[in-house]
């Protein structure tokens, strides 16, 4: 049987780790599971039931939509078109200051692929307001 050549000197091995930023954190898998599932929780602890239009109401408004709200499915149309990171839409509003918008579903898309920032699609119901903030950003 043929012994492997180490071939690390000539440069061929394995490429060493780039630290892009040393204060980032590192995320690994479990890390990243727990994120989700907080995101998940804390957005639902925000928004409260789906079906009650205060609610909806207080969603446009924490996004800077002020239109005409007097139903869920005026929230509903006045949400499309806004492009927020749920993640960060829910930092801003601990901070207290407007949530970043996007002027395009694919500038969001680039920046929530770029930061990882991605609400897990599974997890939004189906007619609730996350499915309403969501974006296609893997098309």
């Amino acid at each position: 049987m043929a012994k492997k050549k180490n071939n690390s000197a000539r440069g061929s091995g394995p490429a060493p780790a780039q630290v892009l930023n040393p204060a980032a954190p590192v995320f690994t898998d479990e890390s990243k599971k727990k994120l989700r599932r907080n995101i998940v929780k804390d957005f639902d602890r925000y928004f409260g039931a789906p079906n009650n239009l205060d609610n909806w109401q207080r969603l446009c408004h924490d996004v800077g939509v002020e239109d005409d709200l007097s139903s869920i499915k005026r929230c509903r149309q006045a949400l499309e078109g806004i492009w927020i990171n749920i993640y960060d839409f829910l930092d801003a509003l601990e901070k207290g200051v407007q949530p970043r918008r996007f002027p395009s579903q694919s500038a969001l898309a680039r920046y929530t692929i770029k930061t990882g920032k991605i609400y897990p699609k599974k997890k939004a119901k189906k007619e609730g307001p996350v499915r309403a903030l969501l974006a296609h950003i893997f098309n």
